[in-house]
Parts: structure tokens; C-alpha cells; sequence
């Protein structure tokens, strides 16, 4: 790896060692609710927005952002509303009973941040550091993605729908998905449309249950 590509990769991983501290010092020391979001905060400004003005702005490509799609892939749409369609089944419909529209709005508002961030610091960080060598920045990419939900686990008081295995599970493969997409398209475009989605779903419930909402 060259030193903008170490760069991005130790960021990711400062990043992971970081929340593995401030997770539970947070939750514990502000509450659940705003040690959890104020943990996302800090992901956002400490590792999202940098890595998108450092390793993103000035290489991204001109599709990074698009939403034109070769005919080859025209089956992105069609997998991605798939994927959407089974985390409904899955963690939405069981969980229908407690929702609120009070939760809908917060879970909206931390998604349309949230996945936006992600997609464009994560899939589109790598995709433009490695663009010499996709097979390393797309696997590398993935782990660390998957990784970095990990420390969540240790937020004090904070409820996750099918505990440890979903969450990291569940990013681990969703990450999989997204990260196949966007290397295949050269575009975060579809596969944020699908992480904000997923994400109004899943925090939605989260909210819920935990009783933020």
C-alpha cells in the first residue's frame, strides 16, 4: 500500500480503537439515548467528513455520484429493493406494534446523515484509494466497515433487535451487498439509497425499543 492508502486504512482503524473507549464512556456518562447519538456524532466529524475530504473530493470520478447504470447492470435497482423488502420482513414487521411517528422522524433524520456519510467515506473512500488495486480496497473496505460496528456493542443501557450477531451480522452482510454494487457501478449513488432506507427501518425500531422515541 502506498501512504494515502495506510493513511485511510489507520484512520479507519484509529477510528475503531477510539469507540471501543468512547462507546461506553458516553452511554454510561450522558444516557443511552444521547451517549449513542452523540457516538455517531463523532463518527461522523471524526472519521466520515474527513475521509471524504481527504481520500474522496479530490480523486472521486465522475459516476461516484451518478445514477445512470450500464445496461449490464440494470438488475442493480431490482437486488437493492430486494434487499430493502427482507430487512422489512425481518427486523420492520415483527416490531410494528411499537412503533411511533415520533420515532419515524428521529430515525429519519439520523439516516438521511447517516447513510449518505457512510456510503460516500467507506465505499467511496476506498474505491478512490484503490483504484489500483480494487481487489485489496474492496475487502479491506468491507472488514472495516464491519468492524467498526462492533464497538457498539458496548454501549452502556442500549438494546440492539437480535443483539451482537444482528448488528454486526447484519452490517457485515449488507456491507458485502453494498460494497459489490458500488465497485460494479463505480457509484454510491443506488447503494445510499438503499443504506438510508435500511437505516430509517433499523433505527427506527432501535429507537423504539430502547424508548427514545
Amino acid at each position: 500500500m502506498n501512504r494515502a492508502q495506510s493513511a485511510l486504512v489507520l484512520h479507519a482503524i484509529v477510528l475503531i480503537g477510539a469507540m471501543v473507549v468512547l462507546v461506553p464512556v458516553l452511554t454510561e456518562s450522558l444516557g443511552p439515548q444521547a451517549g449513542f447519538l452523540s457516538v455517531l456524532v463523532l463518527y461522523w466529524l471524526g472519521f466520515c467528513v474527513p475521509a471524504i475530504a481527504l481520500h474522496v473530493w479530490r480523486l472521486r470520478g465522475p459516476l461516484l455520484f451518478s445514477e445512470r447504470l450500464a445496461w449490464r447492470n440494470w438488475w442493480v435497482p431490482a437486488i437493492l429493493l430486494l434487499q430493502v423488502c427482507a430487512v422489512v420482513v425481518v427486523a420492520f414487521v415483527p416490531n410494528t406494534a411499537l412503533l411511533t411517528t415520533h420515532g419515524a422522524m428521529l430515525a429519519a433524520l439520523v439516516s438521511v446523515i447517516n447513510a449518505p456519510l457512510e456510503e460516500t467515506a467507506w465505499r467511496g473512500g476506498f474505491m478512490a484509494r484503490f483504484a489500483d488495486r480494487p481487489r485489496l480496497g474492496f475487502w479491506l473496505g468491507w472488514v472495516l466497515f464491519t468492524a467498526w460496528h462492533a464497538p457498539l456493542l458496548l454501549a452502556d443501557g442500549v438494546v440492539f433487535d437480535g443483539g451482537g450477531l444482528a448488528l454486526v451480522g447484519g452490517a457485515a452482510a449488507l456491507g458485502l451487498l453494498w460494497s459489490a454494487i458500488a465497485w460494479r457501478t463505480g457509484s454510491v449513488f443506488w447503494v445510499s439509497l438503499a443504506h438510508v432506507l435500511t437505516n430509517i427501518l433499523t433505527f427506527w425500531v432501535l429507537f423504539e425499543q430502547n424508548g427514545w422515541a
